[in-house]
């Protein structure tokens, strides 16, 4: 039965989730997955490494996180197109990055050695790759990855990033939802605006285990063709045109271990209303990779007084669809 159960809110109605850092390299894996109806379109898989460290000194964490081989529909990138990609987005790997209390993310704080790094495989790139249209591709993801700020946007709208680093470390009230807007990346670089409501399950699973639930609809006023067709703004309404707003809904669950609220698992569906009888569906799944079985996390962290990856400068007072294939 339910109440044999550990109780999330114990004797009190609120209970608090914390971020608490992993000082181990964890590997996370990462599968997304699109559909059109019931038929599977495509399919990307690839795992995440990432360290974890929190300076108690100035009060932010620090993420270093690697990518590793990138599978399309199970298969090593083998299009021209997206071995470009794919050698374009090595530049980023691994990123350092900070992140606030509410896991936002604040700055990229490698971003000079990010821009080392493309200047060697940008070399390679135009040395093997002739003509016009590679010359368009690397002059776009130099724009991006010569600009800090833009960089850090385009990275937050990879599923990765976008699913993992989210406001779920909150302080939640037994029987009532926390309320948000969340946008999402559900077509590449195209936002979907949704009214979301957060929940935290009342009871521990049998592997000890937090559920948080959340589940939303969208609240963008613009018609699927006018998403479709790149539009970042209600172009008929604004225009006095009635049209019908896209229709979609979302709905995540994130399983997070007990000891110490660190992340197990997201898993995240998209359905958007194409037309009558067309839909299409992104389906997101990220688990944590144990080395083995029997692997608890520590339940008291160990605290580091320390100032880690410090800045490299101080911060600076439409990606196109290419760019989506590099993660």
């Amino acid at each position: 039965m339910m109440s044999d159960f550990k109780n999330v809110f114990l004797e009190k109605d609120t209970t608090t989730l914390q971020i608490n850092p992993f000082s181990q390299n964890r590997i996370y894996g990462l599968t997304c997955q699109n559909f059109e109806n019931d038929s599977l379109i495509s399919s990307i898989h690839y795992e995440i490494q990432m360290l974890c460290i929190h300076s108690y000194e100035n009060n932010f964490f620090s993420y270093e996180i690697n990518r590793k081989q990138v599978y399309i529909d199970n298969t090593a990138p083998d299009l021209k197109i997206e071995q470009i990609a794919d050698s374009c987005a090595q530049a980023i790997f691994p990123v350092q990055i900070k992140i606030s209390e509410d896991r936002k993310i604040v700055e990229i704080t490698n971003h000079n050695d990010i821009k080392k790094r493309w200047l060697v495989i940008k070399d390679k790139l135009s040395k093997y790759y002739e003509g016009h249209i590679i010359t368009q591709i690397l002059n776009k993801v130099e724009t991006t990855f010569s600009d800090k700020a833009l960089l850090s946007e385009s990275i937050c709208k990879t599923w990765f990033f976008h699913l993992y680093f989210r406001p779920i470390y909150n302080t939640y009230t037994k029987n009532k939802s926390l309320n948000f807007v969340w946008e999402s990346p559900v077509f590449g670089n195209q936002i979907i605006s949704y009214d979301v409501q957060q929940t935290i399950e009342e009871y521990y699973s049998a592997t000890d285990k937090l559920f948080i639930n959340i589940k939303g609809k969208s609240i963008d006023k613009r018609s699927v063709n006018e998403l479709l067709n790149g539009y970042s703004y209600p172009k008929s309404e604004m225009s006095g045109i009635k049209t019908q707003p896209l229709e979609s809904e979302m709905e995540i669950q994130y399983k997070l271990y007990g000891e110490d609220q660190s992340i197990f698992s997201v898993i995240g569906t998209y359905k958007t209303k194409i037309t009558q009888k067309k839909y299409k569906t992104t389906q997101i799944e990220i688990y944590h990779l144990p080395e083995n079985s029997s692997f608890r996390p520590s339940s008291q962290p160990k605290q580091k007084n320390i100032s880690y990856w410090i800045n490299e400068e101080e911060p600076k007072k439409k990606k196109s669809g290419f760019w989506n294939r590099l993660f």
